[in-house]
């Protein structure tokens, strides 16, 4: 066994981590020089700040490279390493791996790039949340009061539906819905906000600031805080509140302040920049909720492990119909909270196959113009050349923030996630099937995941059982769905 498998410290500092690092470190002891997992557990100490563990794992890896000045790997370790600890000689003493232009602005001096939140003006309310949020992690009194809020704001618990018709229909294991679709409030990300605002209150604080692109968490955050007796303030683009008026309105009913960002940044990184920059001014009273796509210590965490509600949820409820964790659980694929917050509660679970659910194809057709010239949607959507993008990701590696998108990736590179892919005929199957036998409409992407769980139940016998997550309402594209199966509107 190599030594750096046996000196890495185990006290992750939450259980998911440590799962996942049991995982990468299980996998390393299989491959020690299979750079990529020795990549992804330089990650998971870079995104939990484990500084010592980061720079001993860091001295190890590079014993298994031959030339790190060519390593891509390496290189981007190093990048890592320079925002842990940039006095650490192993990651100063070499100057070839810093960013370099192309062309007429190539100059002598390395550029300096940094992530929004890495300022110093952020240090003491970023130390502040982080010493906050180890004390909520250790009090099992917040975790219930988490649970209570859930219930009261947003609709918790979600049902555990046996879909009874249809899986006498297919003939195979039993299938249950875990319907997160469902209710007023309903939303991926709603543990992940209310759990946000309890932690502010926990703290102190009297005003919740956040950055929301079409205000579905803003309307969320603001009737959240109209429970707890808190002001909001939510940031949006001039673009998106012309759009999103029945939002704007809900928020202003519960007493949300809704601010306008500068009509020359409507990207959603203005957006955020100016809840960021608000924080900053009143970081005394304010505490900055974030959603799940990004953002610095200890918001990843965070995320992770108030999402993470949904899966222990359904573990109670599916012991409660068998006695037992399920076969398979399947949930759509790409950057949500659907996998991000079912997942974690069953990795333990070795029987359970974790599956996320892709489309092999769009669902809709593509306009005649595309068709004729025979171009992807992402060939639409990507100008850039093949150098463009390298020299574009290079910058961008010292941009990205940590991520709980990343767990996904990471537990993909174990192989304790299975990724798959499912075409639009047997979505639309899916819908048509739960829509006549259950009385559920699902939206587009769910549809995905429901044909790819239809199909592999049909394979499995009657005392087997596979959980599907529902988490998105149907009714953001329902006419879609329509005009995609023909139906006369």
């Amino acid at each position: 066994m190599p030594n750096d498998v046996k000196n890495i410290s185990k006290q992750a500092p939450s259980a998911f981590y440590e799962d996942l690092e049991s995982l990468l470190i299980e996998e390393m002891r299989k491959q020690p020089a299979k750079l990529d997992v020795r990549l992804k557990l330089a990650e998971l100490y870079s995104q939990t700040r484990r500084v010592s563990d980061f720079i001993q794992h860091a001295r190890l890896t590079q014993a298994f490279i031959k030339e790190p000045k060519k390593s891509d790997e390496w290189r981007r370790i190093v990048t890592m390493g320079r925002v842990l600890k940039p006095d650490e000689p192993l990651f100063t003493e070499s100057h070839d791996d810093v960013i370099k232009f192309d062309g007429p602005q190539a100059s002598n001096e390395a550029p300096t790039y940094s992530r929004i939140g890495d300022e110093a003006r952020f240090k003491k309310p970023l130390q502040d949340l982080a010493e906050a949020y180890e004390e909520i992690r250790k009090d099992a009194r917040f975790l219930a009061e988490l649970d209570s809020e859930m219930m009261q704001s947003a609709g918790y618990a979600s049902p555990l539906e046996p879909a009874r018709r249809l899986s006498e229909h297919i003939g195979g294991a039993k299938i249950y819905l875990k319907r997160n679709d469902i209710g007023v409030r309903q939303s991926h990300i709603a543990s992940a906000i209310v759990g946000q605002a309890l932690l502010a209150k926990r703290m102190g604080k009297k005003t919740l600031v956040t950055a929301s692109g079409n205000g579905h968490s803003g309307v969320l955050l603001a009737a959240v805080a109209a429970r707890l007796g808190m002001n909001v303030v939510v940031f949006m683009s001039m673009e998106q509140m012309q759009i999103q008026r029945t939002n704007i309105f809900r928020m202003w009913l519960c007493g949300a302040d809704v601010q306008e960002v500068d009509p020359k940044g409507r990207s959603g990184g203005d957006i955020r920049k100016a809840a960021f920059d608000h924080w900053a001014r009143f970081a005394s009273d304010t505490f900055l909720v974030m959603g799940l796509d990004a953002g610095p210590h200890p918001y990843p965490m965070m995320m992770l492990e108030f999402t993470s509600l949904v899966g222990r949820e359904c573990r109670r409820q599916m012991y409660a119909h068998t006695k037992k964790a399920p076969d398979i659980i399947v949930a759509r694929a790409g950057e949500n909270a659907d996998a991000i917050g079912l997942f974690p509660s069953f990795l333990k679970a070795p029987a359970t196959r974790l599956v996320c659910v892709g489309a092999a194809d769009t669902f809709e057709k593509e306009d005649d113009a595309a068709s004729a010239k025979n171009l992807s949607i992402q060939q639409r959507l990507q100008p850039l050349s093949s150098s463009e993008q390298q020299r574009a990701t290079k910058i961008l590696e010292g941009l990205d923030y940590p991520s709980v998108a990343r767990e996904q990736a990471w537990l993909k590179a174990t192989g304790r996630i299975e990724y798959v892919k499912t075409q639009s005929v047997a979505a639309k199957k899916a819908i048509s099937d739960l829509s006549r036998l259950e009385g559920i409409i699902p939206a587009i992407e769910t549809a995905y995941t429901l044909a790819w769980a239809f199909q592999t139940a049909a394979t499995m016998t009657r005392d087997q059982s596979i959980v599907v997550f529902m988490g998105e309402s149907v009714e953001k594209n329902i006419w879609d769905i329509g005009k995609a199966m023909g139906v006369p509107l």
